[in-house]
């Protein structure tokens, strides 16, 4: 089976990472190949950094096209909040028949069933510039009877940069201390209860963290990362029948992988992931991945 996992960055290997992890625990029958395909242009030149939503919608149009003509996949994963949103537009209802499945409908997912066993927490997103101006999650959140004073969408500008540039996690803490303060200030009541939703995949190497800021701010805080959810649901497109098949893991992109970048991820999914790590240190280099610019 041929499984996609993609990302505007590095950031999904995290899927990736614990994905490897779950099937090294549990051993299934048949062959499992993990292409790992980042979605992004350039290290410093993703979705996020890109002016309008049409630019947006154009760039991810061409890296599936390019996918789908390169690769045979059994089934694509979007491991990536912003992509996750963009792909629910109509601009991409050509590719309806491809089973393809986002992190934002795993996310909203397990809110939901949080708050359906605690209706008093208060939600707090952390996410990406482009994940916050679309508001998916508030709305979605609305729709399932989250009161609106209980949502709160906090825009991290610049932190996946901080975290695979920075393996001490020193200068993600130092935003994140910000970050976490402009999102209390939005507050209209001091909660109990606080769930910190990690909008972004990046921000899963940083869990502890959050969780020790809030720890400090309130009563209780939990924090939601989507990431093992989105493992569970590529599991359930695999036969879980017992065997020794073989796990093989590529990482492909359009750039070559900065030193630093595989420096930092590599303190982070080393031990865990090992096959992942090594698909990221000898990535290939694919120029025409994200089709022609």
């Amino acid at each position: 089976m041929r499984i996609g996992i993609t990302d505007s960055g590095v950031g999904g290997l995290s899927v990736c990472a614990e994905l490897e992890a779950r099937l090294c625990r549990s051993p299934v029958r048949e062959d499992i190949e993990v292409l790992y395909l980042n979605a992004a242009i350039e290290d410093h030149y993703a979705y996020n950094s890109m002016p309008d939503r049409l630019t947006k919608l154009r760039a991810f149009d061409r890296f599936l096209s390019s996918v789908q003509q390169n690769y045979q996949l059994d089934m694509l994963y979007i491991a990536c909040n912003t992509l996750s949103i963009l792909f629910e537009d109509p601009y991409f209802d050509h590719y309806r028949h491809i089973p393809i499945e986002g992190i934002v409908d795993t996310g909203v997912m397990k809110m939901c069933r949080e708050f359906e066993s605690d209706s008093n927490v208060t939600f707090v997103v952390f996410a990406a510039p482009t994940t916050i101006e679309e508001a998916v999650y508030g709305s979605r959140l609305r729709e399932h009877g989250v009161p609106a004073n209980h949502i709160i969408e906090q825009a991290c500008p610049g932190l996946p940069d901080a975290i695979s540039n920075d393996g001490s996690g020193q200068l993600a803490g130092k935003l994140l201390a910000g970050f976490i303060t402009s999102a209390f200030e939005k507050m209209d009541h001091k909660p109990d209860h606080v769930l910190a939703y990690l909008g972004c995949t990046h921000y899963g190497y940083q869990a502890a963290r959050f969780e020790a800021i809030l720890d400090t701010l309130v009563e209780k805080a939990t924090i939601l990362n989507p990431n093992n959810g989105a493992v569970d649901q590529i599991l359930s497109h695999v036969n879980m029948t017992a065997g020794s098949g073989k796990l093989k893991i590529e990482f492909v992109a359009r750039y070559v992988i900065p030193g630093v970048v595989i420096e930092s991820l590599s303190m982070y999914i080393g031990e865990k992931a090992p096959k992942t790590l090594s698909a990221l240190v000898n990535a290939t280099h694919f120029p025409e991945l994200c089709g022609a610019l």
